[in-house]
């Protein structure tokens, strides 16, 4: 091989080797800016705040034992409402898709129905989303109903599947009343 081929490859694998530390680069730099523009919209306040139509849902969640307990912990919207953070593309895109349809709703849908919104979204939330947090149900002390349950969920009989929420239903929301007519 000659000088002058030897330089055209090298100098072929320095273009290759500069377009991709340059294209790295720019992904990484819109990874960061992702992850910054989705931090302020991930809290539950922005939910409660900023959204009218999820001003209710935000005020029965203060109230649940995911809102306020005794132990001081709460869930954030995102963990009940979307993938886990671990699983970040899964978590990015369903964010994204359900964001779009808030927007899309607040914009130019028509009204909420707190009834049917409240029994949509049970109907999407799998119990992976509660075991991720409750991992230890059978651990803890419990009636024997209750233990009886919770084992059936973790190993449903054949053809059947529970869910979490048929039992708690007001975990992440405290219906009352009050809150729901008004």
């Amino acid at each position: 091989m000659t000088n002058s081929g030897k330089r055209k490859k090298t100098g072929s694998l320095k273009k290759w080797i500069c377009a991709f530390v340059a294209g790295f680069a720019v992904a990484m730099l819109c990874f960061v800016v992702l992850n910054v523009a989705m931090e302020p919209v991930s809290k539950s306040d922005y939910c409660g705040g900023k959204c009218h139509e999820m001003n209710t849902a935000y005020q029965s969640w203060e109230l649940s034992t995911h809102g306020a307990n005794k132990y001081g912990f709460r869930a954030e919207c995102v963990d009940c409402h979307l993938p886990p953070k671990e699983k970040y593309f899964r978590h990015v895109l369903a964010k994204g898709y359900e964001g779009g349809k808030d927007i899309y709703k607040h914009y130019l849908g028509g009204g909420y129905e707190v009834e049917e919104m409240r029994k949509g979204v049970l109907e999407k939330i799998p119990n992976e989303r509660c075991l991720h947090c409750h991992d230890d149900l059978l651990a803890k002390p419990g009636s024997p109903g209750a233990r009886t349950a919770h084992a059936e969920v973790l190993n449903p009989p054949r053809g059947a599947e529970f869910k979490c929420v048929e039992c708690h239903e007001n975990a992440g929301h405290e219906r009352q009343t009050r809150l729901f007519s008004e």
